[in-house]
Order: structure tokens, then sequence, then C-alpha cells
């Protein structure tokens, strides 16, 4: 099929199944299961559960495979549907779970666990994500990490602009931070700034800004806190196999700008053959408080490496 009867069914395709988990068959016969969120001229943007954001070239989709196409439709030579998939009331939800665990005895006997749950759903040009996670640390019989937080994200975007806004609602609670509980509250606007692509290969680098508040509960400082919002990110999916996230974001008091919060993530995901969905994940999580009691520490440093599974 010529690619002026490619794109036109691609988009029909895409229009009736968005954010519908489809199959992606790429003319290398390979198959990928995405949740399809926009088609331009040159490529589809779709999410995949364990690479997250990709863009495929149009050129290298043979046919898409809708979930639930309607049963008397009707497939082209090479393999793009003409007719269109019934229309579906609810959407998949993207899930991951992550652990990790470690331990070591010997002249001290230390134990460390890590673990954490994502998931992700879009529709109509809406994206809500759900974030947990839990951290322990224990040498012999002191604790040295307790943490556990939490983070709802709402953001609205247009597939043909490269503004978005968003919303965000996180609580922590923490055993050795200068506060034990904090509920953090943002709104703004995001802007992508540069995206290029290769074959596999895709690269996003994209701006945040915004503010919003902070409340710490049993801090030194308990009134509530306006803060800005300024952060940068960057998405690199090297292949079908490997993916890489890191963004970091600054958190001033608009009140008093020495007072900040300055929070960096990683992660690299490395897809396993052995298992489907299962990838061996490494990441960082970095925080900077410029003002905490006199018994705590201004650095916060995580670091994890595990398994995680997507489903």
């Amino acid at each position: 099929m010529s690619s002026s009867y490619t794109l036109p069914a691609l988009s029909i395709l895409v229009i009736t199944s968005l954010s519908s988990a489809d199959t992606v068959v790429l003319s290398t016969g390979e198959h990928l299961e995405v949740t399809i969120l926009n088609v331009s001229d040159a490529t589809i943007h779709v999410r995949h559960p364990i690479l997250g954001e990709l863009h495929i070239a149009t050129e290298s989709v043979r046919s898409i495979v809708p979930v639930d196409p309607i049963a008397n439709s009707q497939t082209s030579e090479d393999g793009l549907a003409k007719g269109l998939p019934l229309k579906q009331e609810g959407t998949q939800w993207n899930q991951t779970i992550k652990l990790g665990a470690g331990y070591q005895s010997g002249q001290t006997n230390n134990l460390d666990l890590n673990t954490s749950y994502h998931a992700d759903r879009t529709l109509h040009e809406h994206e809500v994500q759900f974030d947990m996670s839990y951290r322990f640390t224990k040498a012999d019989s002191e604790r040295s990490a307790n943490r556990f937080s939490s983070a709802l994200g709402n953001r609205w975007f247009r597939s043909n602009s490269k503004w978005d806004l968003f919303t965000s609602l996180q609580f922590d609670w923490a055993e050795f931070q200068s506060w034990d509980q904090r509920l953090i509250v943002g709104i703004g606007a995001g802007y992508e700034l540069l995206t290029t692509e290769n074959g596999e290969e895709s690269f996003t680098l994209s701006s945040r800004f915004g503010g919003g508040v902070r409340k710490e509960f049993q801090s030194q400082n308990e009134d509530v806190i306006p803060e800005g919002l300024l952060g940068l990110s960057l998405d690199w999916v090297v292949s079908d196999e490997q993916s890489f996230k890191v963004d970091s974001t600054w958190f001033p008091d608009l009140q008093d700008m020495s007072n900040y919060r300055l929070v960096t993530n990683a992660t690299w995901n490395i897809g396993l053959n052995t298992i489907d969905n299962l990838l061996f994940t490494i990441g960082l999580h970095h925080e900077y408080d410029s003002v905490v009691d006199e018994d705590a520490r201004n650095t916060y440093l995580e670091l994890i490496a595990g398994i995680a599974y997507s489903f």
C-alpha cells in the first residue's frame, strides 16, 4: 500500500482506538503491545508498558491490530485494517511493580528493601499517573532509612501541540527527615523543547514550570510554604530493550529564596528476553533541602536496583 493510503488508514485506527491496548506489527515482523496516543505524517506516538512513550516511523508499521475490531472489518493486503474497532467504554491501565532487596551478613548485618508501584492511563488527551514507593534500610538493630511516598498526577495535552498542563499531589512520610509527614500540591505547564528520532531510538527534552504549596507536619516550620517550580526532563529510548529517563526540579520558597528543594530522579530500564514484560531497573532519587532541623541532613540519596514487571 502506498504511503498516501497508509496514513489515512492509520489515522482512522488511532482516532477510534485512542488509549486502547493495540498490537502494532512492524515491517520486521515484531509485535508491540502498546497504547496509541497520536499519529502524524511521519510517526505514530505510542506508550509501551516497559519502554514508555515511543515514536514509531509510519513507514515501519505493517499493520495495527485493535483489541476489539468489528467482526466483519476487512484487512488490506499489507495488514492495515479498513474497518473501525469497537468504541471502548474504558481504557487499560499500564502498571509496573518494582522490587529490590539486599542482605549482607558479616561484621554487621545489613538489610535493604525497596519496592514501588506505578500506574498510568490516557483517555481523551488526559493522562493520569499514580505512584507509591517504600524504602527500609537496617544495619544490625539500627534503622537508617524508613520512608514512604505517594503521588497522583494529571496531565492535559493536545496531540498537535508541544504544550501541556499538569497538576500534582504528593504525600510523604519519613522517619529520619526534619519532618514526619508532608503534603505537596503543584500546578503548572510543560513544554517540549526538543524531539529527535532515529529508527527505534528517540530523544525528548522537556521543561516544566509552575508553582504550588508545601505543608510539613512535626517540623520546625509547619507554615504553608508557597513554592515555585522549574524543571527539566530527558526521555531517551535507546532501543526496544533499553530506556533512560532523568528529571531535575527546583522548588524555591517564594517568600524566602534561600529555602529551597532540589529533586532529581533517574531510571535506566533494561528488558529481559527470558520473560515477557520483565526488566532489570536501576534508579536514583536525590533530594536536597537547604533548610532542615539541626539533627537532620540536607541531602537524601536513594539508589535502587531490582526487577520490575509491567502488566
